[in-house]
C-alpha cells in the first residue's frame, strides 16, 4: 500500500492518534512503544526470514503483536511516526564501537526524528533502551530512573553512553538517512544469542539464552536461569509479552533447544575465563 495504515500499530501500544506531531506526542509514543513492544531476535534464532516491507512490519508488530530486532523495530516505529506526520530517518549504528572498533558498523541502526526545530534520538531497537527520546545535543540526560550522555565525535558521528548497569556501554550512530531496504541483508545475517528485552518502570528486564537479568538504576543486577521449557514459555509470554501462538509449539521447542546450546557455551566460556 502507498500510505501504510498505522492504526494497528497505535492499537498495539495503546495510544490514540496524536493531534499534532510535536515533542510531547513523540515522547508519549516512544514511551508507550518501549513499554509494550519487546526487543527480540526470535525469528532470527529460528531461521525465519526478516522483511522490512511496510505491510509485513505492520502485520508483525501490529496484528501479530510481536517484537523484533533493531532493524525491524526502528523501521516499524519510523512507519508509525511518519504516518502521524513526523520527519523520521533511519541511520547507521554501531554498538560498543569504542571497544570493538569499526567492524561494529552495520550491526545496528538507529532512528532520528525532527520536530519543533529539534532533532531527537529515538532508538527503539536497542537491547537495552533508554525510556525517553534524547535531544541530539551533547550533555547528560536522565531517562526514567537511568542516566545517559550524548557525545559528538569526529566525522559526523555521535555516541550515546549508557548507564553503569546497562547491557551495552555505548552506541555510535551517524546522521545520514538510509532506506529500510538498506538493512535487509544485515537483518537476515545476524543471529548471536537469543535476546529479549522490555523496559519496566524503574528497572530493565532482559533474557539472554536461558538467563533472565534484572537491572536497577543503582547498578545492582539479579540473574536467574530458566530450567524447563514450561518456565521458558511462561517467561516469554508473561514477562516479555511474546505471543506463544505466533511461535507455534515446534518453534518454541526449537528455541528451547537452541538456547540450551547457547547457555552451555556461555557456561564453558565463563569457566575458562576464571
Amino acid at each position: 500500500m502507498t500510505t501504510p495504515d498505522i492504526r494497528a500499530l497505535l492499537k498495539r501500544i495503546g495510544c490514540a492518534r496524536p493531534i499534532r506531531p510535536d515533542a510531547s506526542a513523540l515522547r508519549g509514543l516512544y514511551r508507550a512503544w518501549q513499554r509494550k513492544v519487546p526487543y527480540e531476535n526470535i525469528d532470527t534464532q529460528l531461521g525465519r526470514p526478516i522483511t522490512l516491507e511496510a505491510d509485513d512490519l505492520i502485520d508483525k508488530f501490529g496484528h501479530r503483536r510481536r517484537g523484533g530486532q533493531c532493524f525491524e523495530t526502528n523501521a516499524a516505529f519510523a512507519l508509525l511516526l511518519r504516518g502521524i506526520g513526523f520527519e523520521a530517518i533511519l541511520v547507521d549504528g554501531a554498538a560498543e564501537r569504542e571497544t570493538y572498533g569499526d567492524e561494529r558498523w552495520g550491526g545496528h541502526n538507529a532512528l532520528l526524528v525532527r520536530c519543533q526545530d529539534e532533532t531527537w534520538l529515538t532508538d527503539v531497537g536497542l537491547a537495552d533502551p533508554f525510556l525517553d527520546p534524547l535531544p541530539l545535543r551533547e550533555g547528560r540526560y536522565r531517562s526514567g530512573a537511568f542516566e545517559y550522555a550524548l557525545e559528538r565525535l569526529e566525522g559526523g558521528v555521535w555516541r550515546a553512553h549508557h548507564h553503569p548497569a546497562a547491557l551495552l556501554s555505548s552506541v555510535d550512530f551517524r546522521t545520514t538517512a538510509r532506506q529500510a531496504s538498506h538493512y535487509v541483508a544485515q537483518a537476515n545475517n545476524q543471529r548471536g544469542q537469543l535476546m529479549v528485552h522490555l523496559h519496566k518502570d524503574g528497572y530493565k528486564q532482559a533474557l539472554r539464552s536461558r538467563t533472565v537479568r534484572r537491572a536497577t538504576p543503582t547498578g545492582s543486577t539479579h540473574m536467574r536461569t530458566l530450567t524447563s521449557i514450561e518456565e521458558f514459555a511462561r517467561t516469554l509470554a508473561e514477562v516479555f509479552g511474546v505471543p506463544l501462538d505466533d511461535l507455534g509449539t515446534s518453534g518454541l521447542r526449537a528455541l528451547w533447544e537452541i538456547t540450551g546450546e547457547q547457555h552451555t557455551r556461555w557456561l564453558s566460556n565463563r569457566a575458562k575465563a576464571h
